[in-house]
């Protein structure tokens, strides 16, 4: 039995007995503590000693009794199955559960008081359990905080999107990064750390507990006896060790009724802490129902979150599921009739841009201003829901037309959907806000609201497709894309390990006809289906980022080939490679390309990476200082298919920017197509102002050579010259 175990009146009567008895150095021993990293309560120092609140105060109850600490470094999980094996005699801040009572010994007085609270990164508005529902949330590996946080958000139905994390640094590092938007950390750790790293504390707290010093079971009894009888005497002294460590690491007392020093010197003190014990009793329970009334408040506040969406106000998710499942069950009882139902899914184009450019204020009110016009232009019956994020969906059921007719309803619908949403004002110079929808109908003869669901994901992902701003409806031949779309990304994914890609080239021609260079480009030589456009497969790879293999081993090809030509008569040549945004933004990227340079050889000044500019809009400034870095590793850098996205040219001037590439789609109208002209000659004399090279892509016949270099082009790509073919095809010695 341990002293958890025994009756409170018998346990002083024990602490009473052992302090009267025992001589101060009788219990002057080596401890070997566990040590673990859980600051501000616990850390090892420089020296390996603890440190922290509990690493304070065993070293304060160590220098009056004289006991020899030997701190053993473990983590938390290491430290407990020592401590339950008798490896070690001591270990700090434990918090109590009747399952550890079985295992470990406990002294009486807790040292400290703790629970579970949520942080968030700022923008966020996580006030309750339901909130969490599919956010990425930090929380540590096999911790009982992990345990306890997926039953309450099972209890409420929610579904959060764990990421495991070997630490709270960790945790509040993963919300710093962008890889979850809140971390579950001790609270004690989360006032001392969360201004210092940016994160907003949330009013979700959980799991509360008792804080103790804990030995093996049937052993250290004299020492818990002695660490209750320090806690007896510091906690009421605002002077005394333990408010000066709880000072020291910046943590408020959450102790407010201390056992006095007396209690431990006779039958007196006993029955004081007697009478205290049952006041405690009573303020816990009065504690209790006013948390318990909190927590219906809370509950009853959280009834509508868990329905309704915390931004627009409309029915979410799980309202469109069950009013779905209801319209399915209803087409089934009137299968006599040609009775149809719609579902829409409506999806906003460029919302991120948005969020990124302005931020996720100026986003939610843009959702709320879509919400207000879809609503108004809902001019029949039906179901407006806010699915999360930019999407919404509308549901119409009890459609009594020909399935046709049904189809042409329904498209009108959304015509007048898309331009509701059109006509809202864009946020400042934002481009306008347009939208895409998908759609399908369902009858007596679909099968459940899943099937429907996952056909209007996919008219949606065919509308986006097309360039947005308009409807698709599913159809058995968006099923079938679908299907190819899966075979090719299994494909795709053994490609590389069956040397199944190849790397073409296309010179790049200067104006007097010199091979100034070459472009790399990725091809697939597929086993069945021959020679795959790129247009069909870098999409998918970028989709499903097996574009970060494919692209490191570009790299490498490219690399190579320019140290063969190194000690050549190709030395002064220049190799470009095309450079996905989701390699750019991969945090090694910078190391990358440093170790393929250091391992290959090649000279970095002649290697050129060529960005779209689509990357430019996604987190700018970051953008801005990789390209940096990449130009003081001397690599040339190129933007690509200029003209064709969303830029700024006042932000594009502060870019390290090397050349210019002016995109196929302007240079094959030039000299006929009065647009296409003026654009390259904008992009030209801009180029000029920039001090920027130019190379324009696409040139297919002399008209268009002499055109560009009458007006100033020294840099040209294209069929007129050559056409993209294995290295071993080329020639460099003539234009």
């Amino acid at each position: 039995m341990t002293i958890q175990d025994t009756p409170l009146p018998h346990r002083a009567l024990l602490a009473v007995a052992l302090l009267l008895t025992q001589p101060a150095d009788a219990l002057a021993e080596s401890l070997r503590v566990g040590v673990y990293h859980n600051p501000p309560k616990l850390m090892p120092d420089e020296q390996g000693q603890p440190s922290g609140i509990l690493g304070d105060l065993l070293l304060a109850m160590a220098a009056q009794e004289g006991w020899q600490l030997e701190a053993v470094p473990c983590t938390w999980q290491a430290c407990l199955t020592a401590l339950e094996a008798g490896e070690l005699d001591l270990l700090p801040d434990v918090a109590w559960t009747e399952e550890r009572n079985e295992i470990f010994a406990f002294h009486d007085e807790p040292v400290m008081h703790s629970w579970s609270q949520v942080y968030q990164r700022p923008g966020l508005s996580l006030d309750a359990i339901v909130d969490l529902d599919g956010h990425r949330v930090a929380v540590l590996e096999g911790s009982i905080q992990r345990q306890f946080l997926d039953q309450l958000t099972d209890s409420f139905g929610v579904t959060p999107l764990p990421v495991e994390v070997s630490s709270f640094e960790e945790g509040f590092a993963a919300v710093r990064d962008g890889r979850a938007e809140a971390s579950v950390v001790n609270r004690h750790y989360g006032d001392w750390q969360a201004n210092a790293q940016g994160l907003e504390v949330t009013p979700i707290m959980f799991q509360p507990a008792r804080l103790f010093f804990a030995a093996p079971a049937g052993a250290g009894q004299e020492v818990l006896a002695r660490i209750d009888h320090y806690m007896g005497l510091w906690k009421p002294d605002a002077r005394s060790p333990y408010h000066r460590a709880l000072a020291r690491w910046s943590v408020e007392s959450d102790d407010r009724f201390h056992i006095p020093p007396l209690l431990w010197w006779g039958l007196g003190g006993l029955l004081f802490m007697l009478s205290l014990a049952a006041g405690l009793s009573l303020l816990l329970r009065h504690r209790i129902l006013a948390r318990t009334a909190q927590y219906q408040e809370v509950q009853a506040r959280n009834y509508r979150l868990a329905h309704f969406s915390p931004v627009t106000g409309l029915p979410n998710r799980g309202r469109l599921i069950a009013q779905l499942e209801q319209a399915i069950s209803a087409q089934h009882r009137h299968e006599w009739q040609e009775r149809h139902g719609a579902l829409m899914l409506l999806d906003l184009d460029r919302f991120k841009l948005v969020n990124d450019l302005y931020s996720h204020e100026a986003g939610d009110r843009l959702l709320q201003q879509v919400a207000e016009a879809l609503e108004r232009a809902l001019d029949e019956p039906g179901f407006l829901a806010h699915l999360g994020g930019d999407e919404f969906a509308i549901m119409i059921d009890e459609i009594d037309l020909p399935v046709t007719a049904a189809a042409h309803r329904v498209e009108h619908l959304a015509e007048t959907l898309l331009a509701a949403v059109s006509s809202l004002a864009p946020c400042q110079d934002a481009p306008q806000t347009t939208a895409s929808i998908g759609a399908t109908l369902f009858t007596a003869g679909k099968p459940d609201a899943g099937s429907v669901i996952q056909q209007v994901d996919m008219a949606l992902a065919r509308a986006k497709t097309a360039g947005g701003n308009t409807l698709r409806f599913f159809s058995e031949e968006i099923h079938r894309e679908v299907m190819a779309r899966v075979r090719m990304e299994q494909d795709l994914a053994r490609a590389l390990a069956r040397d199944e890609l190849l790397l073409h080239y296309q010179p790049q021609v200067s104006a007097d006809g010199r091979c100034i260079g070459v472009e790399a480009l990725l091809r697939w030589q597929h086993p069945q289906r021959g020679m795959i456009s790129p247009v069909e497969f870098i999409p998918l790879a970028e989709q499903t980022r097996l574009i970060l293999p494919i692209g490191h081993w570009v790299l490498r090809c490219a690399c190579r080939l320019l140290a063969s030509w190194a000690d050549s008569s190709r030395a002064d040549l220049r190799v470009a490679v095309n450079v996905s945004a989701v390699q750019f933004h991969q945090p090694d990227f910078i190391d990358l390309i440093k170790d393929v340079l250091r391992e290959t050889g090649a000279p970095a000044e002649r290697l050129t990476l060529e960005v779209t500019e689509s990357l430019l809009m996604e987190d700018p400034e970051r953008v801005r200082v990789t390209l940096g870095e990449l130009r003081d590793l001397g690599i040339r850098l190129a933007l690509d298919d200029f003209g064709t996205g969303y830029s700024s040219l006042n932000y594009l001037k502060r870019l390290p920017l090397d050349e210019l590439k002016v995109d196929r789609s302007f240079v094959m109208g030039v000299p006929a197509d009065a647009s296409d002209a003026a654009i390259v000659e904008t992009t030209l004399t801009l180029a000029a102002s920039l001090g920027l090279d130019v190379v324009a892509e696409g040139v297919e016949h002399a008209e268009q050579l002499d055109w560009l270099a009458s007006r100033g082009c020294r840099a040209f790509q294209g069929y007129h010259f050559r056409r993209p073919a294995p290295l071993e095809e080329l020639t460099f010695d003539e234009a």
